[in-house]
């Protein structure tokens, strides 16, 4: 939906909502805003929307790019407080939700480039960049979750964005910018909500800011908020009975979740602030520095048990252990624009610095292959035989552990500096030119322990064999592992007039992209001398790397760096046909940067490549009271970076080949009448894989690892040999996961006079249609597709002065389709127990604003 620029800049304080409980910081009036309110609520223009996709300021309807833009007044209106908010309203952007966490580890995806299973620690980063500012937020393993308080808008720009905006905006690019602070004048206001989820449990939102001036040429912004979430799922009371194997007499095991069982037991708290400064140094420059905070404290978990294994009914679960995610981060940014001479010069610096703790229960991994694969052996092999002589398969009830339900926790660090510097000339010349400089080093920090278990013999832990190391009490398998990226390039942008409608612009970015991956994963040694697994201690020596420098981890099995160097590429042609209508084409490039495979056996894995094909148009109508803008396009993905269950079941990634995907996409703005504004946007995307995907690589002698051969030995066809890991996966033409078919959504706001008041009523409705939820059939099968599914939400609110107040009623059907669906373990093991995250329930709520 488009967003909407007043046509005085001071209109845009006048409908900026804030909040009461404050952590105050700063931000800035923005550039960008919405259209000039008239009396009554009523316009008689749809007005100007400015974004900065190009990075530079223009209207919206000059940009030859998809662009989806909602802005501060559009976010107010529909309530958007977070990502799972905007998602619903941006038909180009998808998400696959985690179970773990309610916000911060969804990842995001645009124009269906989507495989699943990624996210890892080790496997690809993101295909989608997400920017705050002029400053990169994104990532591995998942989106900031950017509570969005007194935001200027939120963009998403849908296709490669690869020349401006580099690695991770392989299929598009979502920024979000914030309100600068203003010196011309002082302006203050708070927001205060109250909601009730599904008629049981209660939570708030509280935000505020505050623009000072400083004399004429400096402002500060201060901006707070504190948000409660109130939960909906419950962990409901459950038993569960792990099998000795029949040739022993070791007795079966009971265990219950009865300490853990609660009633809405999935909550957030979140409390942030954001604090700017803006100094007019002189008439050619200006400083801003910000600093960013925010906080949450997340309990339980958001998966509901699709197949009412344990747990009945909705919005259920039914878990065994300890369930928590403290997920705190900050950043700073630097932004300095100025002039020299006629060249218009931008830095922007920025620090990230993120750290996430966390535990999750995990007694679906350990039940399932103990009931699947071992009929007791996992139960007996995790014994408390920790100096006692009794033979393995002897062991009683007395020798188990004291609980075989697993646990998995987690403390992970990420930090991210990144460097832009870019030098434009003036935009009004026939030929304009752009040339920028990047360099970015994120650092990932991940200790992660899979399968913590209480009692586990010190024999089979990490370092377990040498009585004199510090034992990994409990930890079954563990993933310490120190992961940088680090990425530096050169892009470039030229546009030249061939007439004054006709535009050519070229766009360019080298890049030389590296990856260095050092630490260590798997099991202690005793797994290997029980034949459980060769993964892990056992391997130190094997390849080579032997202790290394760990602090947190017994020896180094990986110590592995991969470098590359590529370009990606950009032309667009655009027509302005009328002052009211643009059509362009364009043909683009996006890449993401290859990567490491934790296991040093699996092989590394190669950029994957976007190339867009697209044509579309932005047009106006009817004395600006419609507006209609849309894209078709077909995009070609090569080399496609493909995660899956490798050998002894950890997760590694390879290119696996190439897909397609063809869509349109277009966005409806119209005011019928003053009064009345609509609002349409829709998306709909065919997706399929170009070839057969196999998991490991075929026999065909190129030893090139290309995993979609699915070959036989071409020498021998007959020769059974061949036949073991050949097997299609996912054969040619089948869709990709996760996004789907069709996904649009409508708004409609009524303004009409109520006495001495303006009043307004407004229906907003989000549509999308089922979609697979894994690429490979066999997994597909074990969770089934992601089900259709439709939101509605209704509000009602008066204005008066400065005063805002409105009822909301948001999911106001109770849909319940899970968003996602995944599981603790692969789908051929933990499907049984599948899990789906789901939106939160019917929301009743009322709200209040006042601005000074």
């Amino acid at each position: 939906m488009p967003v909407v620029l007043p046509k005085r800049p001071s209109v845009l304080l006048t409908h900026t909502p804030i909040a009461s409980a404050v952590l105050l910081a700063l931000g800035s009036p923005s550039a960008v805003a919405q259209q000039t309110p008239q009396e009554g609520g009523s316009a008689t223009a749809l007005g100007e929307v400015i974004v900065t996709a190009q990075k530079r300021a223009e209207s919206l309807q000059n940009v030859p790019i998809s662009v989806d833009a909602l802005g501060q007044e559009k976010m107010e209106e529909l309530n958007v407080q977070n990502f799972k908010d905007y998602v619903q309203f941006l038909p180009s952007v998808t998400m696959a939700a985690s179970i773990g966490s309610g916000s911060g580890f969804n990842a995001v995806y645009m124009r269906g480039i989507a495989t699943g299973g990624d996210g890892q620690a080790t496997t690809s980063q993101p295909s989608v960049g997400m920017y705050l500012d002029e400053q990169p937020i994104t990532t591995i393993q998942g989106n900031l979750d950017v509570h969005l308080y007194d935001i200027a808008r939120v963009e998403a720009l849908a296709g490669p964005q690869g020349t401006l905006f580099g690695a991770s905006s392989q299929a598009g690019t979502i920024r979000i910018i914030t309100n600068k602070p203003d010196p011309s004048g002082f302006a203050a206001g708070f927001s205060a909500e109250a909601n009730m989820v599904d008629g049981d449990d209660s939570g708030y939102v509280a935000e505020g800011f505050v623009n000072l001036p400083i004399g004429e040429n400096a402002a500060l912004r201060f901006v707070g908020w504190g948000v409660s979430d109130a939960g909906w799922v419950d962990n409901k009371p459950a038993t569960r009975t792990y099998t000795g194997d029949v040739s022993t007499p070791a007795d079966d095991i009971t265990v219950n979740n009865d300490q853990f069982v609660e009633k809405n037991y999935n909550t957030v708290e979140t409390a942030g602030a954001r604090a700017a400064l803006r100094i007019n140094l002189n008439e050619n420059w200006t400083v801003t520095p910000q600093l960013m905070y925010q906080r949450q404290d997340q309990q339980g978990s958001w998966g509901d048990d699709l197949n009412d294994v344990l747990a009945t009914g909705d919005y259920a679960v039914a878990h065994f252990r300890q369930e928590y995610t403290d997920d705190e981060w900050w950043q700073g940014g630097l932004t300095i624009e100025g002039n020299v001479a006629n060249f218009e010069v931008v830095y922007a610096g920025n620090y990230l610095d993120r750290a996430v703790d966390g535990a999750f229960d995990y007694s679906d991994y350990s039940y399932w292959y103990d009931q699947t694969y071992t009929s007791g052996f996992f139960l007996q092999l995790f014994a408390n035989n920790a100096g006692t002589s009794t033979p393995f398969l002897e062991r009683t009830a007395a020798d188990l552990v004291s609980n075989p339900d697993a646990a998995f926790n987690n403390d992970d660090n990420y930090t991210k500096v990144s460097h832009e510097v870019r030098v434009s000339t003036p935009q009004d010349k026939r030929v304009r030119g752009l040339l920028g400089f990047f360099y970015q080093k994120q650092y990932h920090n991940f200790y992660q322990e899979f399968g913590r278990l209480d009692g586990l013999a010190r024999s089979m832990t990490p370092n377990g064999q040498d009585p004199g190391a510090p034992p990994y009490l409990g930890v079954v398998y563990l993933n310490s592992l120190d992961r940088t990226d680090r990425d530096q390039a050169v892009f470039g942008q030229v546009a030249f007039d061939i007439t004054d409608a006709l535009e050519l612009s070229l766009g360019a970015r080298y890049f030389e992209p590296e990856v260095h991956v050092k630490g260590f994963f798997g099991f202690g040694i005793g797994f290997t001398q029980l034949g459980w697994s060769g993964t892990g201690e056992n391997q130190c020596n094997v390849i080579g790397v032997g202790q290394g420098d760990r602090k947190d981890a017994p020896c180094v099995n990986v110590d592995k760096t991969i470098k590359e160097s590529d370009s990606v590429y950009r032309v667009n042609l655009s027509w302005k046909a009328t002052d009211s209508a643009m059509l362009y084409a364009t043909w683009s490039e996006g890449y993401r940067p290859g990567g490491i495979n934790r296991n040093p056996f699996a092989g590394d894995y190669i950029r994957d490549i976007l190339t867009n094909y697209e044509i579309g148009w932005k047009t106006r109508f009817a004395d600006d009271r419609l507006q209609l803008n849309g894209a078709v396009f077909l995009e070609n993905w090569d080399d496609i970076q493909v995660s899956f269950q490798g050998a002894n079941g950890i997760t590694q990634v390879a290119n696996g080949g190439e897909a397609e995907v063809k869509g349109i996409e277009a966005q409806l703005d119209w005011l019928p009448t003053d009064n009345l504004r609509l609002g349409l946007a829709l998306a709909y995307y065919d997706s399929q894989l170009k070839k057969d995907f196999c998991d490991t690589d075929a026999d065909d002698g190129d030893g090139d690892g290309n995993v979609t051969e699915c070959l036989f030995d071409p020498d021998d066809p007959l020769d059974p040999d061949d036949f073991v890991g050949t097997v299609i996966k996912a054969p040619k033409g089948t869709p990709l996961p996760l996004t789907p078919e069709f996904k649009g959504n409508l708004i409609a706001r009524y303004s009409f006079p109520m006495g001495a008041f303006n009043a307004y009523t407004q229906g907003t409705v989000a549509y999308q249609t089922s979609a697979s939820s894994e690429l490979e059939l066999a997994d597909n099968a074990a969770y089934g597709d992601i089900p259709s599914s439709t939101f509605l939400n209704l509000a009602f609110g008066t204005e008066w002065d400065k005063n805002t107040v409105e009822l909301f009623i948001s999911n106001v059907t109770g849909e319940d389709a899970p968003l996602g669906v995944t599981s603790e373990c692969t789908p051929q093991v933990c499907g049984v127990q599948a899990k789906g995250v789901k939106s939160r329930p019917q929301t009743i709520g009322v709200r209040y604003s006042h601005d000074f």
